[in-house]
């Protein structure tokens, strides 16, 4: 899923409260407006903090809410293996998946399918996890994970494709399509 990182082990860093959950979601939702995602469809969607998760992040429900642990089986892993994966991540995640619910003909695409191999909704694995095709080992779960974890990626780096990734023409794809999304050509 989102990105992680090694950390000192601290279990405050692993432990979500409603205000870093609302200062976290401000700064993703500013950052949608600022590079051109949002929209007025997007504004019934409401992230929610609910108490416990055992085996994930957060997720997305299509009658439009996120939803966010304060407490969770993923994070206990992170600080069990010393790593944080970073609320923001989360949420630009989540946000991916509420964007594409709110804007079904952005996934609804030819275009989507040959870049990202599939339609949105399938739940298959295009291909194995390749790191030359995929951000994360999350992403190659299926079409729709490997969206919303560029979809995220774009976001931390504003938009500009870090040099790093450049030539791995596949994720340079589907960096194109989500930034096409931005400026409605998707």
């Amino acid at each position: 899923m989102p990105f992680t990182r090694q950390t000192a082990r601290r279990l405050g860093r692993h432990l979500i409260t409603l205000g870093e959950l609302d200062r976290a979601n401000q700064q993703v939702t500013w950052e949608m407006e600022t590079l051109g995602f949002w929209h007025r469809g997007l504004e019934n969607v409401t992230v929610r903090l609910v108490p416990v998760s055992l085996n994930c992040y957060g997720w997305f429900l299509s009658e439009g809410d996120i939803y966010v642990p304060a407490v969770n089986g993923a994070q206990l892993s992170d600080l069990m293996l010393g790593r944080h994966t970073r609320l923001t991540d989360v949420l630009r995640h989540e946000w991916a998946h509420a964007l594409a619910d709110r804007r079904p003909r952005l996934v609804g695409t030819k275009r989507f399918c040959k870049v990202f191999g599939g339609e949105y909704d399938s739940p298959d694995p295009v291909r194995e996890y390749d790191s030359s095709h995929h951000l994360t080992s999350y992403a190659a779960t299926n079409p729709c994970e490997d969206f919303a974890e560029t979809f995220h990626y774009y976001l931390r780096h504003k938009g500009r494709l870090p040099l790093r990734l450049q030539a791995k023409t596949a994720i340079a794809r589907k960096w194109d399509f989500v930034a096409s999304a931005s400026s409605g050509t998707a």
